[in-house]
């Protein structure tokens, strides 16, 4: 509706066009957005992570006829929930969910409307952030939605509540550099800030300019130059690992209060929705595989992504500068997406493809020395025909490698978690080594042909059992090679079980096949983990420590 050449309010057609603008007005400046926050918003990636969050709600608006303002407003909301990624998107996800709930039962949207529909999406979003943070996209969105709810008072006018909105924002924007110590030593707004203001404007242009719905907006200079954040190490992120996924509930009912506590004690930058079908979490850990573990047990699992704040800075610091910014580094040969992953996830560096039937030549890893700049390169070999090659790669590169002698990967991930970043190289070296030898690595695999070993009648495609490289049992049955692995982790008196799952078995598969395996360790009060590998040849991959 509109009076005097001023939209007075708006419908659900008039709301669509909001959207798609300020999905476009995202994709055109996602870059200047990104390169505003580099370290330390986890994602690295704030402006595309906004950007791809409102643009699943505009493809879902474009293809739709249509609709009522209110029925617009919560197919926003929905497809921004189930599209969102990162910190960023997660919040911007929640405020178009609030706003969804303040125009409910809303054919059309006046300023008053409007403006309490604002605050509820900044409710939605602070009610989901554990530790609000002032100088950020909350503060500006916030600001922003105060100065509606004022100016709906003075003038009940959708049109002019929505600018008066944006002209706090940008006010509010500028703040932030002075409000948060981490922008403030960068020199910088705040990038999920700036992502809200471009989201605001590019609405009310849409609004004011029917016939030219694409919107253009000029980055300033100044106070949205480029983040420096060379002068921080890597190492003061607390929390290493950027931890989100969507599961869609076992029941609609079940609470999940226990697993927002859980997940309280466990990190920080917890953003969590629970959407009664589905639930979405964004949470800073050091333990993600905890994390995801524990909420398996809430449903299944839609979507996960795991990223490492570390190596992503340090990555941006090393395109900046040619001396080296890392003491230390690392190379670890792998076999299976699941396990590199998994790597990636505590700090390897660089990952070779290999392992058995599959070993890397020197090349390939010399390849991968290229590639890092650090005072000291540990390699993993994972694997014992892997470790002389790995050997040569100092003699080659003349850099200062040093070789792990991980003979498998179990052993690999439990020297990496044996590094300290505040040792030296002896000390760590030492400590990498020693950490192995506290894991029993064992492999569940099958028999290629008929032979016959140590006593045993093997016949090709029996399952084979085996346990620190010593073959413990050959059977048709998949259980009882299982079971053989819990008596040696019972009778070694271990507490902890790692169950990595091969290729081309599923999670459910997975859960029915190691169910009596479990339960039997768990009564004897070891804890047990499944975990995808996706590693060719070997079933599963079990680590007890």
């Amino acid at each position: 509706m509109t009076k005097n050449n001023e939209h007075i309010t708006i419908d659900g057609d008039d709301y669509k066009n909001l959207i798609i603008n300020a999905a476009k007005c995202l994709e055109d400046n996602e870059t200047e957005i990104n390169e505003l926050n580099v370290f330390p918003v986890p994602d690295g990636d704030t402006g595309s992570n906004m950007s791809k969050t409102v643009a699943n709600a505009a493809r879902e608006l474009i293809n739709t006829d249509s609709l009522p303002l209110d029925e617009a407003a919560d197919k926003t909301a929905k497809a921004m929930l189930h599209g969102a990624r990162g910190n960023s998107g997660v919040i911007v996800s929640l405020m178009f969910r609030g706003i969804a709930k303040g125009l409910k039962s809303s054919f059309e949207c006046d300023g008053e409307i409007w403006a309490n529909a604002l605050l509820q999406g900044v409710e939605a979003a602070y009610s989901a952030v554990e530790t609000p943070a002032e100088g950020t996209i909350l503060t500006v969105a916030r600001k922003s939605a105060e100065t509606a709810k004022i100016a709906a008072k003075n003038n009940n006018n959708f049109e002019y509540v929505l600018k008066e909105a944006i002209d706090s924002a940008e006010k509010a924007l500028e703040e932030t550099v002075n409000e948060n110590p981490v922008l403030s030593k960068a020199g910088v707004v705040d990038a999920g800030g700036m992502g809200w203001l471009l989201v605001i404007k590019a609405m009310y242009q849409a609004l004011v300019d029917e016939r030219r719905i694409k919107y253009e907006p000029k980055i300033d200079t100044g106070v949205y130059k480029n983040a420096n954040f060379s002068s921080y190490n890597s190492l003061d992120i607390e929390f290493a690992f950027c931890t989100e996924f969507i599961i869609t509930k076992h029941s609609c009912d079940s609470d999940t209060s226990k697993l927002k506590k859980f997940l309280n004690k466990i990190g920080n930058s917890l953003v969590m929705i629970d959407d009664g079908e589905i639930v979405k979490v964004h949470i800073h850990t050091n333990e993600p595989y905890r994390v995801l573990g524990e909420a398996q047990k809430y449903g299944v699992y839609e979507t996960v992504k795991i990223e490492n704040m570390r190596t992503q800075h340090t990555s941006k610091i090393l395109e900046e500068k040619d001396e080296p910014q890392q003491d230390y580094a690392f190379i670890s040969i792998s076999s299976g997406d699941g396990f590199s992953d998994i790597f990636k996830e505590i700090g390897v560096d660089e990952i070779v493809s290999g392992g058995q039937t599959m070993n890397p030549a020197t090349e390939d890893l010399c390849d991968a020395v290229a590639k890092i700049n650090a005072k000291t390169i540990y390699i993993l070999p994972n694997n014992k025909n892997i470790i002389m090659t790995a050997s040569q790669v100092a003699d080659i590169t003349g850099k200062n490698v040093v070789v792990i002698p991980s003979k498998t990967l179990p052993q690999g991930i439990s020297a990496m978690l044996g590094f300290d970043s505040e040792a030296d190289e002896r000390t760590n070296t030492e400590a990498m080594c020693e950490s192995m030898k506290n894991v029993l690595s064992m492999q569940l695999t099958y028999a290629a042909r008929n032979s016959s070993y140590d006593g045993m009648d093997i016949k090709e495609g029996d399952y084979l059992a085996i346990c620190e490289d010593k073959l413990i049992l050959s059977s048709k049955n998949i259980e009882d090679a299982l079971n053989s692995f819990a008596d040696k982790i019972i009778e070694k008196e271990k507490s902890f079980v790692s169950v990595y799952f091969g290729e081309g078995i599923t999670d459910d598969e997975a859960e029915k096949q190691i169910s009596s395996f479990r339960s039997r360790l768990e009564e004897q009060g070891i804890e047990v983990s499944l975990y995808m590998g996706n590693q060719p040849v070997y079933y599963y991959i079990i680590s007890a420590e």
